[in-house]
């Protein structure tokens, strides 16, 4: 299949990058030492072999937006784009079902898809809005904020107050530092390790389980209607004197609700496995 390649030198580029591109893959690498933007453009289909010359490439200040050229009639074309962008750069990613990887350090990441998965290595903070794509990000320092109905949300080291809605998708936090929310119908919800802030995990049918940092003093509210309660945290935990260092509150109908206590900060990983 084609492949086109455009080179933008750095002095012309923004730090900010918007990708349209509706079916097939977009990857964005952020390198340290890139000295240009690279864009790579390669068709899937004949239909974007047909199309891949119009592509629609701009740079405006502080913006360079690129679009593929979308479904012609009955016909959708399938692009694979690649992007090398500058660390630190700012990445808005719209697709249909195209599966979208973002890899190295990058700033504030936001995603709309319908299927199409999102897998973001490190930013400083995530927007995310998808029907059934799943959202996959290894750290992310600042705020996260995802909306999903059925597809799975996983973080594994969450530096900033940590926001998701799903229906039946599962939400995995490996690590949490600060505020987490999380409302589902029934997905399942773990948090591997909590160190401060308030947890607040509401579900309907969908179990729930925290992993509560040692040595921290603790403020529980836990309801469930028809679920089971249980608890692994040491008889013998800290004192209750004093300001709590972490709040909990979970919610359910009839999903079970668990405290364990975390062994400490497991080695992050972007793809943890639910239970």
């Amino acid at each position: 299949m084609t492949v086109r390649t455009h080179r933008i030198p750095l002095s012309d580029v923004p730090r900010t990058l918007e990708v349209r591109n509706p079916a097939g893959s977009t990857t964005v690498d952020a390198d340290p030492a890139a000295d240009e933007v690279v864009v790579e453009v390669q068709a899937l289909n004949a239909i974007a072999e047909e199309l891949i010359d119009r592509l629609d490439l701009v740079v405006t200040r502080g913006h360079l937006r690129l679009s593929v050229p979308e479904r012609r009639l009955l016909r959708a074309p399938a692009f694979a784009l690649a992007v090398t962008v500058p660390a630190d750069t700012a990445v808005t990613v719209t697709s249909a079902s195209a599966a979208s990887t973002l890899r190295g350090r990058l700033g504030t990441v936001t995603s709309t898809s319908a299927s199409g998965d999102l897998d973001v290595e490190h930013c400083t903070a995530l927007q995310a809005r998808s029907a059934s794509g799943h959202v996959w990000a290894g750290r992310v320092d600042g705020t996260s904020d995802v909306g999903n109905a059925s597809g799975d949300v996983r973080i594994a080291d969450a530096g900033g107050p940590v926001q998701v809605r799903t229906a039946s998708g599962d939400l995995v936090v490996g690590s949490a530092a600060a505020d987490v929310t999380a409302r589902t119908a029934s997905g399942g919800v773990r948090i591997d390790t909590a160190t401060s802030g308030t947890i607040r995990l509401k579900t309907v049918s969908g179990d729930a389980t925290v992993g509560v940092a040692p040595g921290l003093r603790i403020w529980l509210d836990l309801q469930t209607v028809s679920g089971r309660l249980r608890s692994d945290l040491p008889e013998d935990a800290p004192d209750a004197g004093g300001a709590a260092q972490l709040s909990i509150t979970l919610q359910s109908v009839s999903g079970d609700l668990r405290l364990r206590r975390a062994a400490g900060h497991p080695p992050a990983t972007a793809h943890p496995s639910v239970g």
